[in-house]
């Protein structure tokens, strides 16, 4: 929560955000202040931040396929966490995913999604 400095007493507090209010760029907003009580006005104003990650698959590097976890399992891709693709699991990815069981339940629930196991 952002805080707001009361411009008469100096108390830090955070601005109500209840029902969505106080978000609105561009406009003026009133809150009292918790300490000295009197009244004062503010604007929002709202700032992005990024954090950057090395993306090697998309250098030529190697993608990192993972499976998702989804329910029921047979519903999981394999996504890669540097990039973000995606794609249906191998035979052999299918296998490490799901035990026997699973695979046995899976052909006669899903028989489409697991076609080749």
């Amino acid at each position: 929560m952002a805080k707001i400095i009361c411009p008469y007493c100096g108390k830090e507090q955070g601005a109500d955000h209840d029902d969505g209010h106080n978000y609105e760029e561009d406009e003026l907003h009133q809150m009292e202040c918790c300490k000295c009580e009197k009244y004062f006005t503010f604007y929002t104003y709202v700032s992005f931040s990024y954090d950057a990650y090395k993306a090697d698959c998309l250098n030529g590097g190697e993608h990192k396929f993972q499976p998702t976890h989804t329910y029921p399992k047979v519903c999981t891709r394999m996504r890669c966490p540097d990039c973000g693709e995606e794609r249906n699991p191998t035979i052999d990815e299918w296998h490490t995913i799901l035990t026997d069981a699973e695979i046995i339940e899976a052909k006669k629930e899903y028989p489409d999604w697991v076609r080749g196991l």
